[in-house]
């Protein structure tokens, strides 16, 4: 009798631990969802991270393989895509005259532009949640606005925000960063161009020993325009533009030089 009680705490004891690790795996998984319930700590900053974050690389991507434009104008079709002429010229033995001398503003602009629409619905999104999670809130105009800085694309969501629930939070924005090479690769095509506008052409494997992340594609066409594809080989992220300088008439043997 005694063995067979000794037994039987042991298996109620096996079982008491079995539902307490059960408990904790629970808690831990739920976690996220408990917090919003029960309203725990919650970052604003982490949500229009998660909410603009797609957007802002769908941006990027669409602005980069058209030499930063939305809609280029001055452009040569090349493999499908319309390639900005970020200098140019239509005369033979000339160089090119610098179409875009701010290359970085230039992409800013056309990127505020395109996720201006998404960065006021997550705005909107983010109230509606606080207000999910039984806050009062109260808002001023909503204003984002995309900057590129070394490294990074930061998004500023100017909205002043005020929450109330047993206390009172202030906030006259948020802050948002995300991981970009974007910016070294604006710059490296703003010094190709000066090369381009000067020189009639550009020595690419000088950049190579300076970025050593870098990959410059240049092709020659027949008609003297040149196509470079700036590429930072570790983040994926790439810039395409078009230049037409110090061209020569075909015949003369020089386009692939």
């Amino acid at each position: 009798m005694l063995l067979i009680k000794k037994r039987g705490q042991l298996t109620i004891s096996v079982i008491i631990a079995i539902v307490l690790i059960a408990g904790v795996i629970l808690l831990f998984f739920f976690r996220s969802r408990l917090t919003g319930i029960f309203g725990g700590e919650f970052s604003p900053q982490g949500y229009l991270a998660q909410c603009i974050s797609p957007e802002i690389k769908h941006g990027v991507q669409v602005l980069a393989a058209q030499g930063s434009y939305q809609n280029p104008e001055g452009f040569i079709l090349y493999q499908g895509n319309k390639i900005q002429y970020l200098c140019y010229t239509n005369d033979y033995y000339k160089t090119c005259v610098v179409q875009q001398p701010m290359i970085k503003q230039n992409f800013e602009r056309e990127l505020n532009s395109l996720v201006k629409n998404k960065a006021d619905q997550c705005a909107r999104d983010l109230i509606s949640e606080y207000e999910k999670r039984g806050y009062t809130v109260s808002s001023g105009e909503i204003k984002p606005e995309v900057s590129i800085i070394p490294n990074k694309i930061f998004v500023r969501f100017n909205v002043p925000l005020t929450v109330t629930r047993e206390t009172t939070q202030q906030f006259q924005g948020f802050d948002v960063e995300l991981d970009s090479e974007i910016y070294d690769l604006l710059f490296i095509a703003s010094s190709i161009i000066d090369y381009e506008a000067k020189l009639g052409d550009s020595a690419t494997e000088l950049y190579l020993q300076y970025y050593p992340n870098l990959k410059i594609e240049k092709v020659k066409l027949s008609e003297g325009t040149k196509i470079y594809k700036l590429t930072d080989v570790v983040s994926g992220e790439e810039f395409s533009f078009a230049s037409r300088s110090l061209a020569w008439p075909a015949g003369y043997g020089l386009e692939g030089v």
